[in-house]
């Protein structure tokens, strides 16, 4: 009987409270001088005593730990995300989704999306939306075909995915550059093996007279390189003897 009434005086005091506090909201509302929020909290006299078990429990030391180290991986993920264009995720039918998007040139691509299945140890390769010339399968194959456990293998063939991505944009974009810079001097121009053979002619005309010089370029790329293999690169021209000055403007 005791502890009713001290619940029911509670209850009052709680409503006086509110009461009080209801008179003063409207009044600051009705005068425009509307002040903080914590200016109409209720006394902590009238509010019920805390219960012990829903208290807040510190973390333990081993807790927080745990966390910085949780935190120091997603900042590293982030800044992988960030330099790469990698990332990935869980989606369906607890398929893992590697995005990529790549910035070439200052120019973003993508998003390129590449699936696996993890099923024990083994990694199993569901589809993807890369573009043919990054050669995924054969890629897989070379990785996981004689790996036991394939979790090894998978940050090297992440990346090396990357790598073939970004360099076939890469040449892409330079084929267009060229095409577009040297729009009226180019006679013929083909990029072979999704860009990896490429080789074009200039027509170079002197403003004096209507001379003129044909320089035929050639270049080879390796599939998982941005420029051009070493000592692969052909210049030849028509007519083959030139002058010294006309060399100078040709390197210009």
């Amino acid at each position: 009987l005791e502890k009713l009434k001290q619940d029911v005086k509670s209850l009052k005091r709680k409503r006086d409270a509110m009461l009080d506090r209801e008179i003063k909201i409207r009044n600051d509302l009705n005068s425009g001088n509307v002040q903080n929020a914590a200016t109409y909290r209720l006394p902590l006299a009238v509010l019920p005593p805390q219960n012990l078990s829903q208290r807040q429990v510190l973390p333990s030391e081993a807790e927080v730990q745990r966390l910085k180290n949780i935190a120091r991986i997603k900042q590293k993920l982030q800044a992988h995300a960030l330099c790469h264009g990698v990332t990935s995720l869980r989606g369906e039918n607890n398929e893992t989704k590697f995005i990529f998007d790549p910035y070439v040139g200052g120019k973003p691509f993508g998003p390129f999306v590449l699936r696996l299945r993890f099923i024990r140890t083994q990694a199993v390769l569901r589809g993807h939306t890369l573009p043919h010339a990054v050669p995924t399968r054969s890629l897989y194959t070379e990785y996981f075909e004689d790996a036991e456990d394939h979790s090894e293998q998978l940050a090297p063939f992440i990346r090396s995915v990357a790598k073939h991505l970004r360099a076939f944009l890469s040449r892409k974009q330079q084929c267009d550059q060229l095409r577009q810079r040297f729009a009226e001097d180019i006679r013929e121009f083909q990029a072979a093996n999704h860009c990896t053979a490429i080789s074009f002619s200039l027509c170079l005309k002197d403003e004096d007279n209507e001379e003129q010089i044909i320089v035929s370029i050639d270049m080879i790329y390796d599939r998982d390189e941005e420029r051009p293999k070493p000592e692969t690169l052909k210049v030849t021209f028509d007519p083959p003897h030139i002058e010294e000055d006309d060399i100078e403007s040709v390197k210009e």
